[in-house]
Parts: C-alpha cells; sequence; structure tokens
C-alpha cells in the first residue's frame, strides 16, 4: 500500500496505481479512458491524492501517462479541475505535478502542454 493509501484502480480498459516516490507518490495511468463521463472515476482519485499530498507535506505528485492510449476530452477536463485545485493552495503547502508523457501518442502530445498553463509553476509535462 502507498503512502496515501489508495489501492490500485481496474477498470475494463484502464488501470491506475499510485506507488510512492521519495518526494510524494507516482500515479501511474494505463490503459483506455474513453468512458462518456471520466471524472466519476478521475474526480474522487484526483481528490484523495490531493488532500492527501497537501495533508502529507508531499512536494511532488508524479503522473506516468506514458501508458495510457486514449484520454478523451472530459478525462483531460478531470486532470485541468485537479491542477487548478493548486490555484488556491498556500505556497508552504502547494506541490508540483509532473506530467510523465509518450510524445509518440497523439492526444499527449497535442493536449499535455496547455495543462502547464493552468496553474504556472505548478505543472511541468516531461
Amino acid at each position: 500500500m502507498n503512502k496515501l493509501n489508495i489501492e490500485t484502480i481496474k477498470q475494463e480498459k484502464v488501470t491506475i496505481d499510485v506507488q510512492d516516490t521519495a518526494n510524494g507518490v507516482k500515479v501511474i495511468i494505463t490503459g483506455d479512458i474513453d468512458m462518456q463521463d471520466p471524472g466519476v472515476l478521475l474526480d474522487p482519485l484526483f481528490e484523495k491524492i490531493h488532500s492527501g499530498a497537501i495533508a502529507q507535506g508531499m512536494k511532488v505528485i508524479d503522473l506516468d501517462v506514458t501508458g495510457l492510449t486514449f484520454l478523451n476530452s472530459s478525462g483531460i477536463k478531470a486532470i485541468a479541475k485537479w491542477i487548478m485545485k493548486l490555484a488556491t493552495v498556500d505556497a508552504g503547502k502547494k506541490y508540483t505535478i509532473n506530467i510523465l508523457q509518450n510524445k509518440g501518442i497523439s492526444w499527449q502530445a497535442t493536449s499535455l502542454q496547455t495543462l502547464t498553463f493552468l496553474v504556472p509553476g505548478s505543472v511541468n509535462v516531461l
């Protein structure tokens, strides 16, 4: 089990695993997220990660989507909602989200960099 006590999520086309890192956690999403409303799956997960990261003083959350072959616009919106939560966090409790991308997957190459503009200085796409 990881620092945030988040169990692995396995659904028909997607697996989400949370692993501990030295400065926080790594969220690894693999497969396809093409459901009509991925917020049902992602919003509670991102809220638990966000509140846990602040409570535990984590500095870095890695979001590894290198194995996520498809994410629809509603899924990107769920990530954006998570990022926007950082705008209201006090500077001393703020963490950085590093999005690990696969430039060979078209949706990642065209969509992820835009997320860095939502809360400047809080998101990196690597």
